[in-house]
This record gives C-alpha cells, structure tokens and sequence, in this order.
C-alpha cells in the first residue's frame, strides 16, 4: 500500500496523471465579478457566479438570486433564458448591465497564478465582451487580467 501511494505521488508529481479538466476546476467554485469588459466594478457592486456538474449557473446579481443552464458542453457556452428573481433594489441598472452581459457570453477560460494562489474565471462573447470572476475579491493579490 505505502509502494502504491509513492508510485501514484511520483506520477503525480511528474504530471503523468492529467490534471483536472476545466470543467472539474470551474464546477463547485464561488466566483465573484470583478470586471466587465475590463473595468473593475466597484466593490459596492456585488455579483456571483456557480458553475453545477450538471451544466446549471446561477448565482447572485446585484438584486437577485439568478439560474440558467448551459446548453453547450464546457468550456463553451449557450445561456439563453437566465432566470431571476423579482426583488427591487437601487441597483437594478448594475444587475441589467451584468445579465447583459451574461447573456452574451460563449465561452470561459481559466487563468491561474498557482504561486500566489489566484484563479481568475474569464467568460468572452464573440462581440469581444468580457466578464471576469475570481475566487476572493477581497484578496491583495487578486488581479484583473482582462484590464487594460
């Protein structure tokens, strides 16, 4: 048992075993919005993003709870019909221009920095837009690498 444990910690090692896919490293996360089209939101402007196993988003918008399902397999992307619910709040333009965007997206890249421990999620439309989502926003070494 402690031979096979060493073998498998080799190859893991060595990147003989594949690392996850992209689908398994974006599934299960908690992603916070940090830009949109590469202009860092403000910090009072708070929206989320949750990629399920089983192809469904959803999240929170700076009004509303939200869902869709991804009609494309990943990394690609077909959100039609984004579902939200109806609580008024001051920040409704935000939330419009965040489901704007979202509607629009067709893709979805991982960045990561792993010596400083940082993942940036980039969703991109075929128009050139861009939305970008990170694990903590409030962390120091956060980065915006879609900014200009």
């Amino acid at each position: 048992m402690r031979r096979l444990a060493l073998i498998l910690g080799f190859q893991i090692l060595t990147g003989l075993i594949p690392s996850l896919s992209l689908a398994q490293e974006l599934t299960g996360t908690d992603w916070q919005l940090l830009a949109i089209d590469g202009q860092v939101l403000d910090m009072s402007v708070s929206a989320t993003l949750r990629i399920e196993e089983d192809g469904r988003l959803g999240g929170k918008a700076p009004c509303n709870s939200w869902s869709v399902q991804n009609a494309a397999e990943l990394p690609k992307l077909a959100l039609k019909g984004i579902r939200a619910t109806r609580m008024a709040c001051d920040r409704l333009a935000e939330e419009q221009a965040f489901f704007d965007a979202l509607g629009g997206m067709t893709e979805a890249t991982l960045t990561a920095d792993r010596t400083l421990g940082t993942r940036n999620l980039v969703l991109a439309g075929p128009d050139g837009r861009q939305m970008e989502f990170v694990t903590d926003r409030m962390n120091s070494l956060t980065t915006c690498t879609t900014c200009k």
